[in-house]
């Protein structure tokens, strides 16, 4: 499995980032991910998160289609988690004087990454949207 992302998706280290092009809600996203041998896409500094970014807008360019990341708060409200439970230190939240994220209180749980600019948006969890998978590359087949 991994040994296919990196030759269709982007490798950064030891990860193997694969957009899916195909609609699922959150835990229908994480599921498929899992049933792949991978996970949600977690980034866990600026550097993960900017190559995640250059490589989904590559993916969707010129449109702007959200993926779902392996990040949300369904825990507790304003704790955001990735999908393995660590804690999330970095983010990219949308910032703008119209529109600053994240919004959605109790009601917008889940993280998405817009793939023009990798900005963050709260949403709704059951919402259908793209997706990125992650795999380690050092596991062997």
């Amino acid at each position: 499995m991994c040994f296919l992302g990196c030759h269709k998706g982007r490798r950064l280290g030891y990860k193997c980032y694969l957009v899916y092009n195909n609609f699922e809600d959150y835990a229908g996203a994480s599921r498929k991910c899992l049933e792949r041998g991978g996970r949600m896409a977690m980034p866990r500094d600026r550097k993960e998160q900017e190559a995640l970014a250059d490589y989904v807008k590559s993916f969707f360019h010129p449109g702007n289609w959200p993926v779902w990341l392996g990040v949300n708060d369904l825990r507790s409200e304003g704790l955001y988690l990735f999908d393995d439970g660590t804690q999330v230190s970095y983010f990219q939240w949308r910032r703008h004087f119209l529109s600053s994220q994240p919004d959605g209180g109790k009601r917008e749980n889940c993280v998405a990454m817009s793939s023009d600019d990798g900005d963050w948006w709260d949403h709704y969890c059951d919402r259908n949207m793209n997706y990125v998978c992650e795999f380690d590359d050092r596991v062997s087949l």
